[in-house]
C-alpha cells in the first residue's frame, strides 16, 4: 500500500473518531430555556402549521384555480404535485397530459442531511425552500406551471414537516414530550380546521393567488424566531459544516441515494397511472401496465436493495430493515399510510361536493367542512390527554380511532346521490374527523416511545413520509374514479367538446342546458359515493394493523414520570 493511501486511510478513520466522540449523549442534549424554549416552540410550531394546511388550504379554491386555469381535469395534480415531493428524491419527466417535469422530494434525504450538518441549518434552509416555491406557486400564469411549483414547495415541505416534529422531540427532555407532542398534534389539527376557512375566503374574493402568498409573512415570522433562538448545536447530533455536502463517493452512500430514486419510482409510477388512466390513456394500455409493472419492480428493488446495504461500511439506509422486525413501528406505518388516504379525500372531494352539486361558495364550503375538521382537532386533543392524564396505551387509542374512521367513512356511502346534502351528514363528519384526530395525534406522540434513540430521525421521517404517500394514492384514486364515471357515464349525453370543456372546467356545467346540468350532477354524486366505498377499506385495514402495536408484559404508554437517561443526566439549558 502506497503512502497516500495510508494517509487517506488514516484520515478517514480520525474523522470517524472524532464524529463519534463530537455527538453529544443524551445527557449533553443542549435544551433551550426560558424565552429561547418559547421562541423555539412557537416557530416550529408555525412552520408544522403552515405546511400542514397547504392541502386543506386548497382543497376549497381548487374549483377557483382549475376555472381560471382551464385545468379541472388535472385538479388531483394540484395536490399530490405537492405530496409525492415528500416520498423521493430526484424525478426524471413526466406527461400531465402534455409536456411538463417535474421533481420529486425526499423526506428520509432532508432527515439524513440533519443529521450530517445539524438541524438548525438543515430546518431552515427547508422552510426558505418552502417560501420560495409558495411565491412561485402564487406566481403561476398555467395549472402546468402551479403544478411544478407545487412540486418543489413540497420539496421544502418534505424538510419542514419530519424536521420540526424531529426537533421538537430534541427540545425537552423525553418525560416532557407528551405535552409537547399535544401542542403539535393540535397545530396538525387546526391547519385542517382554518385552511379550508382561509382558502374559502380568498377564492370568493377571486384572489386565490393568496391562498400561496399567505405563507410568506408567518414563514418569515418562524425563520427569525428559530435563527435567534434555536441553539446551533440543537438536538442529539453535532453541527457540521455544510462543507460536508460537498459531493463525493462517501456522500452519495450516507444519503442513499439509490435507494431513494428507487422509492420516487416505486411511489411515482403507481400515482402516476392511477391521475392519468382514463384521461391520457386507458387501464388496458400498454402505457398503464408498463407503469405498474416498473412501479412494481421498483417496490422490489427498493427493498432489496435496503436489505443488502444494511450494515455495508459509509451506507446509512433511509430504510434499516431492523425496522422492519419493530412490529409497532410497522404497525404504526401502515395506520399512517392508510389515514392519509381517506383524510384527504374527505377534505377535496366533500368540499368540490358542496360546491359543485350544491352551488355554494368557498367559504360556505369550508363552513360545512367544520364538523369534520374541528373534530379532528379535538380528538388529537383527546388522545393526547387521554395518553397523558389517563396512562392509557397507544393501542388502545388507536383501535378506537380506527374503528371510528371505519364506521364514519360506512356511512359517508350510504348519503344519497342527489344534489343536497343531508343533514346527517354533518354528523357523519363528526364520527369520521374526531376518528383520524385520535390516529394522527397518537402517531406523531408515540415515536419516541416504541424505536431505538439511534432510529428516531429515519422513523420520524419514514412515517410522515407515509401519511403524504397515503393521501396522494388517495387522491389519485379518488380522481380516476371521478374521471372515469364522467367519461363513461356522460360520453352519450355531452358532445366530446362539451365534456373535454367540462373537464378542463367545471364552471362550464352552469352554461349547459337544465336538463344537461342535472345528468351531470347525478353523474358527480355517483362519483362521490363510489369514492367513499373505496375508502372504507384504507378505514378498515388500520384495525388490524393496530393490533401490530399489542405485546406481552405492557402495552406502549406514555409515564410522565419516566426516567431516562436525558432527564436524569445533567440536563443543559440555554
Amino acid at each position: 500500500m502506497s503512502k497516500p493511501e495510508r494517509e487517506e486511510i488514516e484520515r478517514a478513520s480520525q474523522e470517524t473518531i472524532n464524529t463519534v466522540a463530537d455527538k453529544p449523549t443524551e445527557s449533553q442534549i443542549v435544551f433551550p430555556h426560558g424565552w429561547r424554549l418559547c421562541f423555539v416552540i412557537l416557530g416550529l410550531m408555525i412552520c408544522l402549521y403552515l405546511v400542514n394546511m397547504e392541502v386543506t388550504i386548497v382543497s376549497t379554491s381548487l374549483i377557483a384555480i382549475t376555472s381560471d386555469l382551464n385545468g379541472f381535469n388535472k385538479t388531483s395534480w394540484i395536490i399530490t404535485g405537492f405530496l409525492i415531493t415528500f416520498t423521493g428524491r430526484k424525478f426524471l419527466s413526466l406527461s400531465l397530459s402534455g409536456s411538463a417535469n417535474r421533481t420529486a422530494g425526499f423526506m428520509s434525504i432532508w432527515t439524513r442531511v440533519s443529521d450530517i450538518i445539524g438541524r438548525k441549518k438543515t430546518l431552515l434552509a427547508a422552510e426558505v425552500t418552502f417560501l420560495a416555491f409558495s411565491f412561485g406557486c402564487g406566481l403561476s400564469p398555467s395549472v402546468n406551471t402551479l403544478i411544478i411549483c407545487r412540486s418543489f414547495q413540497g420539496i421544502g415541505g418534505a424538510g419542514v414537516y419530519p424536521l420540526t416534529l424531529l426537533c421538537a422531540y430534541e427540545t425537552v427532555p423525553k418525560s416532557k414530550i407528551p405535552l409537547l407532542g399535544g401542542l403539535f398534534a393540535i397545530a396538525i389539527a387546526c391547519a385542517a380546521l382554518t385552511g379550508p376557512l382561509i382558502g374559502g375566503v380568498l377564492a370568493q374574493n377571486s384572489e386565490w393567488r393568496w391562498v400561496f402568498y399567505v405563507n410568506l409573512p408567518p414563514g418569515a415570522v418562524a425563520i427569525l424566531m428559530l435563527l435567534i433562538a434555536m441553539p446551533a448545536n440543537h438536538g442529539s447530533v453535532p453541527s457540521k459544516s455544510i462543507a460536508y455536502l460537498k459531493p463525493s463517493i462517501a456522500l452519495f452512500k450516507d444519503l442513499d441515494l439509490v435507494g431513494a430514486v428507487l422509492l420516487l419510482s416505486a411511489c411515482l409510477l403507481p400515482i402516476t397511472v392511477l391521475n392519468e388512466t382514463n384521461l391520457s390513456f386507458e387501464w388496458a394500455s400498454g402505457t398503464a401496465i408498463g407503469l405498474l409493472v416498473a412501479g412494481g419492480v421498483s417496490w422490489m428493488a427498493f427493498f432489496a436493495w435496503e436489505w443488502v446495504i444494511d450494515g455495508c461500511p459509509g451506507y446509512h439506509p433511509i430504510f434499516p430493515k431492523r425496522l422492519l422486525f419493530n412490529r409497532a413501528w410497522m404497525g404504526m406505518l401502515i395506520i399512517t399510510f392508510a389515514s392519509g388516504c381517506p383524510w384527504n379525500v374527505i377534505v377535496v372531494y366533500l368540499a368540490q361536493r358542496f360546491q359543485v352539486l350544491e352551488r355554494l361558495s368557498p367559504v360556505d364550503a369550508g363552513i360545512r367542512l367544520i364538523p369534520y375538521s374541528a373534530l379532528a382537532t379535538v380528538g388529537t386533543a383527546g388522545a393526547n390527554l387521554a395518553c397523558l392524564r389517563g396512562r392509557i396505551p397507544f393501542v388502545y387509542l388507536i383501535l378506537f380511532g380506527s374503528l371510528l374512521q371505519t364506521v364514519g367513512m360506512a356511512l359517508f356511502s350510504i348519503i344519497p346521490q342527489t344534489n343536497s346534502f343531508p343533514s346527517a351528514g354533518y354528523g357523519y363528519e363528526v364520527i369520521a374527523g374526531a376518528g383520524i384526530g385520535v390516529t394522527i395525534g397518537i402517531c406523531v406522540l408515540a415515536v419516541p416511545y416504541v424505536v431505538e434513540t439511534r432510529d428516531l430521525a429515519t422513523a420520524t421521517g419514514t412515517l410522515n413520509q407515509c401519511r403524504f404517500l397515503g393521501g396522494a394514492i388517495g387522491l389519485a384514486i379518488a380522481a380516476n374514479i371521478q374521471y372515469g364515471n364522467l367519461k363513461s357515464e356522460l360520453a352519450d349525453t355531452l358532445s366530446p367538446e362539451q365534456l373535454q370543456q367540462l373537464l378542463e372546467n367545471s364552471s362550464t356545467v352552469e352554461t349547459l342546458p337544465t336538463q344537461l346540468q342535472a345528468a351531470i350532477g347525478d353523474v358527480f354524486a355517483k362519483s362521490y359515493t363510489h369514492q367513499y366505498q373505496a375508502m372504507i377499506a384504507f378505514a378498515a385495514v388500520q384495525i388490524p394493523a393496530s393490533l401490530l402495536m399489542l405485546r406481552r408484559g405492557g402495552q406502549y404508554v406514555v409515564k410522565e414520570d419516566e426516567t431516562t437517561d436525558s432527564d436524569s443526566g445533567s440536563d443543559t439549558t440555554v
